[in-house]
């Protein structure tokens, strides 16, 4: 997969395009592909475009530039704990398939002792590698990644976590280098395929606040963060950072890194991206801002005027935009307002 600067990895560079490129957060739930499908006539079965049983082609012909892919964070993993719980490969527990914000990292011997995390599968690898030899121009790729911080706090558990803050910072930081060492093992692995484009999912906030003070994560992430930045930089790849929740005062952390873009930026939560227009420019790219909610229960019309304020402050203010959802398309999104979202920026024509 060349690096031709289309449009999508123009605005990631902040140069000047012709038009606002547009972000998919994933591949939809099925049920909304089904509706969209049916509702717009879509054709089906571009085995070019067919990876996984996922078919790239509809989100293409949606009209999206880029789409994130979420299958290759790991390979299998993990243990049965009881008869109804389980541990996946990132040391988190689960009752079926629910999450209990509890981890079974709780000293340095566990984590030093894991075996459960693996990488992708080299099968998986080579039929990535020939998926993007062969489509390599058609749309734009996007490789999620683990985040540092989610992962951390998930494989401890996060009032274990919050506790260790305070008594064993050291336990945290073990587990830090842990995850950073897998993922550093990965990007080097997904290259190696043929990505060049990089987001690390990491959830820094809930709505209205950080998950935890900035002061803090910038002592305990901010380090290897920028070795993993660094590592994707040096072969001019770009890495854009993800996080729901309240954000807006770990922008100047994200930018002091080097993110080339960050995404979500999710209104609902307290994000005021006018304001962060206004403040950072085009110090960052700016992804996302239509809030799932309003894709699910707005009007057609209500959303062409959002999107079309978002595009014009973007551009009195300078600052690179590209438009998507705030997370993925689930089955209650209305496939009217992602039409209009995507008609409505694709008909904005930019001077250059």
């Amino acid at each position: 997969m060349k690096s031709e600067k289309n449009d999508f990895l123009k605005v990631l560079s902040k140069e000047p395009v012709s038009r606002i490129p547009l972000y998919c957060t994933g591949y939809p739930e099925q049920q909304f592909i089904n509706n969209y499908v049916n509702l717009y006539n879509l054709k089906l079965n571009n085995e070019n475009l067919v990876l996984d049983r996922k078919d790239y082609d509809i989100i293409k012909q949606m009209g999206f530039d880029a789409i994130s892919m979420w299958d290759y964070r790991k390979g299998k993993g993990g243990y049965i704990l009881s008869n109804q719980l389980r541990v996946d490969g990132w040391g988190r527990v689960y009752k079926e398939n629910w999450y209990m914000w509890e981890g079974v990292f709780k000293d340095e011997q566990t984590v030093a002792n894991w075996k459960h995390l693996k990488l992708p599968s080299k099968n998986k690898i080579i039929a990535l590698k020939a998926f993007l030899h062969k489509n390599k121009n058609k749309i734009n790729l996007i490789f999620s990644l683990p985040g540092l911080f989610e992962k951390t706090w998930q494989s401890m558990g996060f009032k274990y976590f919050a506790k260790c803050l305070k008594l064993n910072l050291n336990l945290i930081e073990e587990i830090v280098n842990f995850f950073a060492q897998y993922l550093k093992e990965l990007i080097h692995l997904l290259q190696h395929a043929g990505a060049i484009i990089f987001l690390i999912a990491d959830d820094c906030g809930y709505k209205k606040r950080e998950f935890i003070p900035k002061k803090i994560w910038r002592k305990i992430f901010f380090s290897k963060y920028q070795e993993i930045i660094k590592m994707i930089h040096e072969k001019n790849q770009k890495i854009i950072i993800h996080s729901d929740g309240y954000i807006s005062d770990m922008m100047e952390i994200f930018i002091d890194l080097g993110f080339d873009a960050v995404q979500s930026l999710e209104p609902n939560a307290g994000v005021d991206i006018f304001s962060l227009f206004k403040r950072f420019q085009n110090e960052i790219c700016f992804i996302g801002n239509l809030d799932i909610s309003l894709l699910s229960f707005g009007t057609p019309q209500q959303v062409e005027k959002y999107v079309t304020k978002l595009i014009k402050k973007s551009r009195e203010t300078m600052s690179p935009l590209i438009i998507s959802p705030t997370q993925q398309i689930n089955s209650k999104v209305n496939p009217k307002n992602i039409k209009t979202m995507i008609e409505t920026t694709k008909k904005y024509q930019l001077n250059i």
